[in-house]
C-alpha cells in the first residue's frame, strides 16, 4: 500500500543531520501564527474555520518555508545549511507486497533505497558536517535542534512521550510558521504517529492472521515457504550478502513477485486493504480533534510560507555566490 506524505515531512529538515547524532522525530517539526494563537494574544475568542486538509502542493511549500527558514537562522549563526527538496516518499507494502507489476520492477525496494542512500551521502549538509570537527558537529547540531531535547513533550498514540527543545534553529522556523509552539508540536506528535497504530492493529487482527494463513499455502505452493511477508522479505535482504548487486536484484524481484501474486490471489490484499482503512478510519475519529487543529495551523501558515518562498526565490535570483558558502550554503 502506498505510503503516506507525513512520513516524509517528517524527515526533510533534520534528515541532514542524522549522523551528528541524537537526532529523532522530535527534531522535525515545523513553526506562523495561527488563528488560535492570535486569537489568544488578543485576549478574545475566535470561531475556529472549518479544517481543510492541505494540498500536496501546500503541503511542499510549508516544508520548502521551513527549509529556507532553518537555512536563514544557520547561516546567521555561522553554519551554511543548503535548502533542499525533501524526497519523495518510498512506496510501503506494510502488510506484504500486493502489486505485480511493482515487484517486478522494484523487488522489495532494495535497489530504490541503495539510490536513496547514494542521495543522502551526496546531500550538501552532509558533506559540510563531515567536514567539521567533533566540537563543530556539537555546536551545529546545538545551532539546528536546541542544546537539549527538553522543553517540549507529547504523548504519542504508541504510547511513547516524545520530547525536543524550543531552542535552535528548528524552533524557531517553527514558532515563525505556526506561532505557537508547544502547540503545533503535540499535534504533529500525534498525527505523525497514527499510522504504526494502525498497522500494528491490522497485524494483529484476527482476520489479517487467517489471511497470511492462505498467503503462506500459496508461498509453499511455490517453492517459498515462509511464514509471512516479514519472513519473505528478510530472506530477501539476504540476497546481496551473497551475490553481486545485479543477481541480487534480481532475486529480489522474483521472490517480491511470488510473494505479491499469493497476495493477489489469495484474500491477504482485500483484508489487509479493508483493515487497514476500518483501524485508520477509528483512529481518524479518535484524535480528529489534533488532525482538525494541525490542519487549521497550516493553512494559517501557508501565508507566511509563501512570502517566505517567495522572497527566497528573488534572493536567489539575484544572488552572487558567497565564497563562504559556496558549494553548500543553499540549493
Amino acid at each position: 500500500m502506498q505510503g503516506q506524505h507525513p512520513a516524509r515531512a517528517a524527515a526533510a529538515a533534520v534528515a541532514a543531520f542524522l549522523f551528528l547524532g541524537g537526532c529523532g522525530p522530535v527534531a522535525r517539526t515545523a513553526a506562523g501564527p495561527s488563528p488560535e494563537a492570535a486569537a489568544g494574544r488578543a485576549g478574545r475568542a475566535a470561531p475556529l474555520a472549518p479544517a481543510r486538509e492541505p494540498s500536496a502542493a501546500e503541503t511542499r511549500l510549508l516544508e520548502r518555508a521551513e527549509q529556507i527558514l532553518i537555512s536563514r537562522c544557520m547561516d546567521g549563526r555561522g553554519f551554511p545549511y543548503a535548502v533542499t527538496e525533501a524526497p519523495e516518499a518510498a512506496r510501503s507494502f506494510p502488510y506484504g507486497v500486493d502489486d505485480v507489476e511493482w515487484a517486478r520492477a522494484h523487488g522489495y525496494g532494495g535497489r530504490d533505497e541503495r539510490a536513496a542512500a547514494r542521495a543522502r551521502e551526496a546531500d550538501p549538509n552532509q558533506r559540510y558536517f563531515r567536514g567539521l570537527s567533533e566540537s563543530g558537529r556539537a555546536a551545529a547540531r546545538t545551532a539546528l535542534m536546541g542544546s537539549a531535547p527538553v522543553g517540549l513533550s507529547a504523548t504519542a498514540p504508541t504510547g511513547m512521550t516524545i520530547t525536543a527543545s524550543p531552542e535552535g534553529c528548528i524552533a524557531d522556523a517553527e514558532r515563525t510558521l505556526y506561532g505557537d509552539l508547544a502547540t503545533w508540536f503535540r499535534v504533529k506528535v500525534v498525527t505523525m504517529n497514527l499510522r504504526p497504530v494502525r498497522e500494528t492493529r491490522v497485524h494483529e487482527d484476527r482476520q489479517y492472521a487467517q489471511a497470511v494463513g492462505e498467503w503462506a499455502a500459496c508461498m509453499r505452493a511455490a517453492g517459498r515457504p515462509y511464514a509471512g511477508p516479514d519472513a519473505s522479505r528478510q530472506a530477501a535482504a539476504h540476497f546481496g550478502e551473497s551475490m553481486p548487486p545485479a543477481e541480487a536484484d534480481a532475486a529480489e524481484a522474483e521472490l517480491a513477485v511470488v510473494e505479491a501474486t499469493c497476495a493477489s490471489g489469495t484474500a491477504l490484499a482485500r483484508v489487509s486493504k479493508a483493515l487497514d482503512h476500518t483501524y485508520g478510519e477509528r483512529l481518524r475519529a479518535q484524535h480528529q480533534e489534533e488532525i482538525a487543529l494541525r490542519w487549521r495551523l497550516q493553512d494559517g501558515a501557508l501565508p507566511m510560507a509563501r512570502q517566505v518562498c517567495e522572497e527566497h526565490g528573488s534572493e536567489e535570483h539575484g544572488k552572487t555566490p558567497n565564497p563562504r558558502t559556496s558549494g553548500g550554503s543553499h540549493a
